[in-house]
């Protein structure tokens, strides 16, 4: 199950997590961006914004800055990885766009996420 990164789609990352409230990635993120990495080295022309999301719990404002650090989180991993940074863009969206309902635990965790939205 590799990644398929197209032109003006968005991409959830399923599975990359981190530490909680905190910018720190966990050892199983890793796996998910590798195949992150050899979707970006197969198509050398795609650009991506790496959007970071928060669930609804807390302070607005240090969700907006926590989303930023983690989509920074994972384009510094790719930048070590090879990546050239110029490719990557990223944004704290914080709480906005939820892809579900905040109301419960599983919920929640679906809303804290990271996105590529592929550049057309």
């Amino acid at each position: 199950d590799q990644i398929v990164l197209q032109k003006g789609k968005n991409v959830v990352l399923q599975g990359v997590n981190f530490q909680k409230s905190s910018a720190t990635l966990t050892k199983p993120s890793e796996a998910i961006l590798r195949k992150v990495l050899v979707a970006l080295v197969a198509n050398q022309d795609i650009e991506v914004k790496i959007a970071g999301y928060t669930d609804n719990l807390g302070n607005q404002q240090k969700n907006e800055e926590l989303s930023r650090a983690r989509a920074q989180a994972v384009k510094d991993w790719l930048v070590e990885s090879g990546i050239d940074q110029k490719r990557m863009s990223v944004v704290g969206m914080g709480i906005r766009d939820p892809i579900t309902s905040n109301s419960t635990a599983e919920g929640r965790a679906k809303n804290r996420r990271i996105e590529f939205h592929v550049k057309n």
